[in-house]
């Protein structure tokens, strides 16, 4: 039996993440049955429907994420985080791509620290607009935090051998699945990256606050 080789590439690389900010999200054809896309972006007066006045009035007194972000069993976006956010969906029927527009966190912060227990590196949010971290900001430095490759030492930093089998599966499994299709023989050249080391958890379920201030907890499943 032919044996399964890990790579690693000599420098970091990112795929640009595909701006979602200004155009309607489109679902993937392999997520297409999991919810309907988001409507075009509209310039539609007041807040969206996720932005109600308890939100804004509860969160004077306490951080608080935008409701589209947070930790839930049935999330509110369908995202895979292995992909581009420009294949996420929702379930949310009538959700505007105008919720990606507004703060992530009120009170509004210039950058939003995330935490998730599978990897040792926080992602560390910027604002896009240079005022306050959006939706779509957070979305955007996820994917593109994942897409870091991942160096020998870092994989031999793994605690077991099981989690580096597993790691090493995830790697295989990502870029197979391009088998056949443009950038298929890329992806497998660039090697692992950090989005491998959630071992194929890489379904969004939200963020939740972390005993930290400024600091949200990234949950996958």
């Amino acid at each position: 039996m032919a044996r399964k080789h890990v790579r690693f590439s000599v420098e970091d690389t990112f795929y640009s993440p595909i701006s979602s900010c200004l155009t309607p999200l489109r679902p993937a054809a392999s997520l297409s049955t999991l919810g309907s896309p988001l409507p075009d972006y509209a310039p539609l007066p007041g807040p969206t429907p996720f932005t109600p006045e308890s939100y804004i009035e509860s969160a004077i007194k306490s951080p608080h994420l935008h409701p589209v972000l947070a930790v839930s069993d049935l999330p509110v976006l369908t995202y895979d985080v292995s992909l581009p956010p420009s294949t996420i969906s929702t379930h949310q029927p009538g959700l505007s791509s105008l919720v990606l527009l507004e703060p992530a966190v009120v009170p509004q912060r210039s950058t939003v620290t995330l935490r998730t227990p599978h990897l040792p590196w926080p992602i560390v949010v910027e604002a896009s607009n240079h005022h306050f971290v959006t939706v779509s900001d957070v979305l955007d430095s996820i994917y593109a935090s994942l897409r870091t490759n991942i160096t020998p030492t870092e994989f031999q930093a793994l605690e077991t051998r099981e989690q580096q089998r597993r790691a090493s599966e995830a790697y295989t499994l990502r870029y197979g699945r391009l088998h056949g299709l443009l950038g298929y023989e890329d992806e497998k050249r660039q090697g692992v990256k950090r989005v491998d080391f959630l071992m194929g958890c890489t379904r969004f379920q939200g963020l939740s606050a972390s005993d930290s201030a400024g600091v949200w907890q990234l949950h996958t499943c």
